[in-house]
């Protein structure tokens, strides 16, 4: 055979391989990446969907987090509180809510996905990196979704889904498995070793405070009628009677002579009123009942004593006209604004119970409701669904206090504790306390009357967030998380 017919048979063959070789070339699932042989398009965009969730929903939670704004549907339940979880001392790293940490995590992931290397070499630091991002975010699932479950108590479905994200993503990239086993260790490894050193800086990191004190040296302005704004003429020498805040039973029982032309029920005419039910109540008793005259018990049915718990630099308070926890006469006496339905203000009447353990008979807070709803809080401009029925619970609250003050501490542990609904509380109600009087009560006005005072006190203390600790001289505002701060906040401004 010539050498000619050798090239004639050689060049198809030549023209064969060049053409398989041409069409294997263009063989590409995924044309946005140089190596895309390596995953699958269905796993590509499995990723590039878990990162995109993840990214929405840790930006919402973390700008809910920097604004302190409510997280839409969630919160104050028996499971699923957002709130909770997410101003416990696990959301944050120094400060900065962990859901920022997130978004950054999974901004790296989707640019990792879409990025297109130049080379083998940046190829494989390519995919080093994208499995260091997404097994770093499953590790950080489990760690986040335990604290919920087993440390707090309560889940946030934000979160839940967030984490499921994370989740999601690293199994995607340990079932594709774009790099060599050996590479593959490392890179677990080094995911582990980051969660390591968050866990470790959440450990180290002291929780912050999440309340505020501030400062009321200054004798404030007196006290003009519910509803209004303090006066601005007022003067800051002026009698101390004028700064006396009664009760509405009070005032309404007093004559419009008894009264000046604000309104306001001085401090001297609640005192007389005390003195006078001090003394004829014996006599009114014994009247009823001759036969506790004859065996001298008489004097056990005197109205138990009272104290004047001063506030906010001036203002006095009666502790047998409020809602009281403890005894009325009691060493140690601050007050209290809070909301039934509000997740701060349930956290802080954990830490006070705890708190007021320690004390024993030496402490007694007044307990005022403020309800977050503008159906009876005029200061609040819109109400969030979570405190809809907040205005009936602090109504009812006051009602049951007014019909048995014994019962008083028993109920609103439950409100705070059970977190029912008013039908609920109202059926709880009616059975610890006689269910007539409580009807009777609640179509009255006075439990109306009462709420509106403790707005204009609440007013008068700045409005704005709860729950607030009003001591003689200072107020907190915000949660108080644990027994402890509890503690020393009430031994650093009532000792």
């Amino acid at each position: 055979m010539s050498l000619i017919e050798l090239r004639g048979q050689s060049r198809p063959l030549m023209l064969q391989s060049h053409s398989h070789s041409h069409v294997k070339s263009h063989v590409k699932p995924l044309p946005w990446a140089h190596d895309a042989g390596q995953i699958t398009a269905i796993a590509w965009w499995t990723m590039a969907a878990c990162s995109v969730t993840a990214i929405i929903v840790s930006s919402y939670l973390a700008w809910s987090s920097l604004t302190s704004s409510p997280i839409a549907g969630c919160s104050g339940g028996d499971t699923f509180d957002c709130s909770h979880v997410l101003h416990s001392r696990w959301s944050t790293v120094f400060a900065i809510p962990v859901s920022v940490f997130a978004v950054g995590l999974h901004v790296t992931t989707l640019g990792l996905l879409l990025a297109k290397p130049s080379d083998q070499r940046r190829q494989n630091l390519r995919w080093l990196a994208l499995g260091f991002v997404s097994l770093s975010a499953g590790a950080a699932a489990f760690w986040f979704t335990g604290l919920q479950v087993f440390a707090l108590g309560h889940l946030c479905p934000y979160c839940l889904v967030a984490h499921a994200a994370g989740l999601i993503l690293a199994v995607t990239f340990l079932w594709q498995r774009p790099v060599a086993s050996g590479q593959l260790k490392w890179v677990g490894g080094a995911a582990v070793a980051g969660l390591s050193v968050l866990m470790g800086m959440q450990f180290l990191t002291p929780p912050t405070e999440s309340y505020e004190v501030i400062d009321h040296a200054e004798v404030p302005a007196a006290l003009d009628k519910p509803g209004d704004k303090p006066s601005d003429n007022s003067s800051a020498t002026e009698d101390s009677d004028a700064l006396f805040f009664a009760a509405p039973d009070a005032t309404t029982a007093q004559s419009s002579t008894s009264q000046d032309s604000t309104g306001r029920y001085s401090m001297q005419q609640h005192n007389d009123r005390m003195e006078t039910e001090q003394h004829w109540s014996p006599f009114i008793v014994a009247m009823a009942n001759p036969v506790m005259l004859l065996s001298g018990q008489v004097s056990a049915t005197s109205k138990a004593a009272s104290k004047m718990v001063t506030v906010l630099g001036g203002v006095k308070l009666s502790t047998s006209d409020w809602p009281l926890i403890g005894k009325p006469d009691a060493e140690m006496v601050f007050v209290e604004m809070f909301d039934y339905t509000c997740p701060h203000c349930q956290r802080t009447h954990q830490s006070l119970k705890a708190a007021m353990k320690s004390y024993g008979d030496r402490l007694a807070v007044v307990m005022l409701p403020v309800p977050l709803d503008s159906k009876c809080n005029s200061t609040v401009r819109s109400t969030n669904a979570s405190h809809s029925e907040a205005c009936d619970l602090a109504k009812l609250a006051v009602a049951v206090w007014r019909v048995d003050r014994n019962q008083f501490a028993e109920f609103h542990d439950y409100l705070f504790e059970t977190r029912p609904s008013y039908a609920q509380a109202m059926q709880h109600a009616k059975s610890v306390v006689d269910a007539g009087k409580l009807q009777q009560t609640m179509q009255g006005q006075l439990p109306t009357d009462y709420i509106k005072k403790h707005v204009t006190l609440y007013q008068r203390a700045g409005a704005g967030t709860i729950p607030k600790l009003l001591f003689p001289k200072t107020s907190t505002v915000g949660a108080v998380e644990s027994p402890q701060a509890m503690i020393n906040l009430i031994d650093q401004h009532l000792k």
